[in-house]
């Protein structure tokens, strides 16, 4: 909103000026569009300044957490704890405080937000990110509706959300934000819709899923998967191959629970 006005009155301002300076109405405005147009790259470059500084600080705390979860896990291989269960706790509590911290750190963006009417919904899916991780799926909901779906951690979160509600609006969110995706993401994408399609029974469905994301991937756990409902196997379908990439959406819960900490933050 800011960044809007100030532009419009530099250009006003500039167009206004030329015009008396040079008597050219022509010229005058000439100069307004570029000053208008100038003023708003300098005021977005500060901003992008200003927000990569705020990333910075993400980014080291993320890559804190991890190295300590790592040493931990050193510790433990050397050591083995007493306890799995306390272990495991540990681990996630230092993942916890990570994203804590984060959320935190989140919102030292909102200073910024009449200045970039779009960058209150980024941030917000940045949160959906991470109170999903939190397993806040309350604040979830809340924050999508308020939110850019352009990665596809995002919208699988969506998807997910869409699955747990038994929102009748799953088929539809899949098949247009979904399906074209192309490599390791259109396949994890697919496979994790087709087990949604199993669960409800829908078959067919799973089936047709995966044909399709065929098409743009050939992913190991993706043929693997489509050969095992080509041939009516459906109780055998996993997506375990895929790890904590699987885990993260909270789908399943591993068979091993004691594992190394390297879910995605983002």
């Amino acid at each position: 909103m800011y960044t809007l006005i100030i532009s419009i009155f530099a250009g006003l301002l500039a167009g206004w000026f030329f015009t008396n300076d040079m008597n050219s109405p022509t010229w005058g405005v000439i100069c307004g569009v570029a000053a208008l147009f100038i003023t708003q790259m300098l005021i977005a470059l500060f901003i992008r300044i200003k927000s990569g500084k705020i990333q910075k600080e993400i980014e080291t705390v993320m890559q804190d957490a991890q190295a300590k979860a790592n040493r931990m896990m050193v510790q433990f291989e050397r050591r083995p704890p007493g306890s799995l269960k306390v272990a495991q706790q540990q681990l996630e509590k230092v993942q916890t405080d990570a994203v804590r911290k984060t959320l935190e750190l989140c919102g030292k963006y909102t200073p910024f937000y009449k200045w970039n009417l779009m960058l209150p919904r980024q941030i917000n899916a940045m949160k959906v990110q991470l109170h999903f991780q939190l397993r806040e799926f309350g604040k979830v909901d809340e924050l999508l509706k308020k939110s850019l779906l352009l990665d596809v951690r995002t919208k699988l979160i969506k998807l997910v959300r869409l699955y747990k509600k038994e929102d009748p609006a799953l088929d539809k969110f899949y098949k247009s934000k979904l399906t074209r995706i192309k490599g390791e993401d259109g396949a994890f994408a697919a496979c994790v819709y087709a087990w949604m399609k199993v669960r409800q029974e829908k078959y067919d469905d799973a089936v047709a899923a995966l044909v399709q994301a065929k098409k743009l991937s050939d992913n190991a756990v993706l043929l693997e998967n489509y050969d095992k409902l080509a041939n009516g196997k459906y109780k055998q379908f996993s997506n375990a191959g895929f790890g904590d990439l699987w885990y993260s959406l909270y789908l399943e819960e591993p068979k091993i629970k004691m594992q190394r900490q390297q879910q995605r933050m983002f």
